[in-house]
């Protein structure tokens, strides 16, 4: 269904068709583990009582139904599991029920509904922008999916309401919430959404009110602290995530989530550069080597990635996802699909139990997953997180492959059928690539090509960063050079039956822990952070109750004598909350 205002800039990347494509192999198993045992069994009841008992027992507690559908819609979209749409459609019926005449959609009592707080103090009533946040993304994502009437007009109401108080009566939206406002602007998201769905001119401009909030020296945080939040101005001038507003990473990366979904709509040069800004600094100085970034829920100092308990809260691995998706749907630069690489492939689903499909909060490079530790604490026995990594593990189809500057693109490898659509001779087409292989295992397999017929077009292959060897071969003969983009374009007539040969090998390279404290490296295989684990019995993996059977063994010198380390992917690791590390010392980097 298309919306109703266009991108108003031209967009590099869209996704291929899900529906049609069936994915396989290790990374799809743990998408499977996310429908099962995390999207099929939730208790909606759970996360409906905010709503149908005000007030909610958790001052944030209404975010949950909207992450929910949100997760639930997208995984739907490439399923097609009727199980999920019926839970769908009956939590979207619920919300809406519940939300009030004046289009309060939030779980708080009336006194409490929309309160100004100092927009420093987080334990308080100061999460309701936040929670309408999420319920409009949630009943968004289902709207474009199913189209259904009743969300958007729910969506409508609510918007007009917070229209009212932060626009109409100018209440301060950096005193709506906490970490200097942040959590409430981060609505930015949703009116985006809304705007591009409706093209009504008052939440363009409920936008713009939201960016002019980070700026407004009138706002009384702005006399507490200097430079007051400052969100795009500051990544402007400074570039730095670490100098800007608090440092608190999930919110921040909320923000600039949004205002991508602006830029695609109200195209400011400002807005994109900011973003970027944003990220080459996160990538290059706050990045852990697993695909996330803060530790205690901030972004960490140049030069310090602490490895213990508090690594890469869910909710930030999720954002920096979605920003990094972002920035390769309006761009096309390779370097984002490599990023999004390392991200699903270790720090996403490492906060997944392969077990019980619960999550853990952290995920940390040295120390335990405490997977459902930080929800037992909760009424509702459920975290930011929780609802969160699920959105995350239902996003990867929309990354893996799809068009690419007009032609067909694989992205990452993931075993199975990627279907897509290209355009030809002014008419659209449809090709299918059926990878047939057991990546990330091994990284040899074959790309099997079935267009609708005999067509010339440009197919597009990514070659990972950490591939030195990468070789490939057109039906067994024709060898493709890697050019210095790393992206491959095979322009050509394909026939259905075409095969391409692949060759990566996944050599175990050691890579060095990017704290500046700190001598350690990491063993890497792939795509894949290796660990050692306390479970594992010599060189077998667990008898009994183990996800997974892929141990690897690796030899070289540690102190300077020879030892054999037996490792696990990072992913796998400590999925019975026992001990593990991904770091070790004594290793020097170019040993292996």
């Amino acid at each position: 269904m298309a919306p109703v205002v266009s991108n108003q800039v031209s967009i590099a990347f869209h996704e291929g068709d899900l529906l049609r494509s069936q994915f396989e192999g290790w990374i799809a198993d743990r998408m499977q583990i996310n429908v099962e045992k995390r999207l099929l069994t939730l208790d909606l009841n759970m996360i409906l009582d905010p709503f149908e008992n005000r007030p909610g027992k958790q001052w944030w507690a209404g975010e949950h139904v909207g992450k929910y559908l949100h997760a639930a819609t997208h995984a739907w979209r490439y399923t097609g599991d009727e199980r999920l749409k019926s839970r769908m459609d009956e939590t979207a019926r619920r919300l809406i029920a519940r939300q009030l005449e004046n289009g309060y959609l939030g779980t708080y009592k009336d006194s409490d509904q929309f309160r100004q707080g100092d927009g420093l103090g987080w334990d308080g009533p100061v999460w309701d922008v936040w929670t309408h946040k999420y319920a409009l993304i949630g009943l968004l994502t289902y709207y474009q999916a199913t189209a259904d009437q009743a969300s958007i007009t729910a969506c409508r109401q609510s918007a007009d309401l917070m229209y009212d108080h932060y626009v109409t009566r100018g209440k301060s939206l950096r005193l709506a919430s906490s970490h200097l406002g942040m959590a409430a602007t981060s609505v930015l998201e949703s009116i985006a959404i809304l705007y591009r769905e409706t093209g009504e001119s008052r939440y363009l401009e409920f936008c713009h009110r939201i960016v002019q909030a980070w700026e407004d020296e009138s706002d009384p945080e702005t006399w507490m602290y200097e430079d007051g939040c400052r969100l795009l101005t500051s990544l402007l001038d400074t570039g730095d995530v670490y100098r800007t507003a608090n440092r608190k990473a999930y919110e921040m990366l909320s923000n600039l989530v949004g205002l991508l979904e602006l830029y695609r709509i109200d195209p400011d040069e400002r807005y994109l550069r900011a973003c970027l800004n944003a990220w080459n600094d996160i990538a290059s100085k706050r990045l852990y080597i697993t695909g996330t970034a803060s530790y205690f829920e901030q972004f960490t100092q140049d030069g310090r990635m602490p490895p213990g308990q508090a690594v890469g809260e869910g909710c930030v691995t999720v954002t920096w996802l979605q920003l990094t998706k972002h920035l390769f749907e309006l761009t096309g630069d390779v370097q984002y699909a490599d990023e999004i690489e390392r991200t699903i492939y270790n720090a996403l689903p490492a906060a997944q139990s392969p077990l019980t499909g619960e999550v853990s909060y952290f995920a940390p490079l040295v120390g335990q997953k405490h997977y459902n530790g930080h929800d037992v604490k909760l009424t509702p026995a459920i975290s930011c997180c929780s609802s969160s990594i699920p959105r995350g593990l239902a996003m990867i189809p929309l990354v893996a492959s799809g068009t690419l500057n007009g032609h067909p693109a694989l992205l990452q490898y993931i075993p199975g059928r990627h279907v897509m659509s290209y355009h030809a001779n002014d008419e659209q087409k449809k090709v299918t690539l059926t990878v047939k292989g057991d990546f990330p295992q091994s990284g040899d397999f074959e790309v099997g090509v079935t267009p609708e017929s005999t067509e010339r077009f440009t197919l597009v292959l990514r070659v990972p960063p950490w591939a030195d060897g990468y070789s490939a071969r057109i039906n067994g003969s024709e060898s493709l050079a890697v050019p210095e983009s790393r992206l491959i374009e095979i322009d050509r007539e394909w026939q259905p039956g075409d095969t391409i040969t692949v060759n990566m090998p996944l050599d175990i390279r050691t890579v060095p822990h990017t704290d500046v404290t700190s001598d350690a490296v990491a063993f890497v295989r792939g795509p894949q952070v290796l660990a050692t684990d306390t479970a594992l019995d010599g060189s077998n993996v667990p008898d009994g109750n183990w996800w997974g059977n892929h141990l690897h063994s690796h030899t070289t010198n540690q102190d300077g004598k020879p030892r054999e380390f037996h490792l696990v992917a990072f992913a796998d690791a400590g999925q019975h909350k026992e001990a593990y590390s991904v770091l070790h010392d004594g290793v020097a980097q170019n040993e292996s």
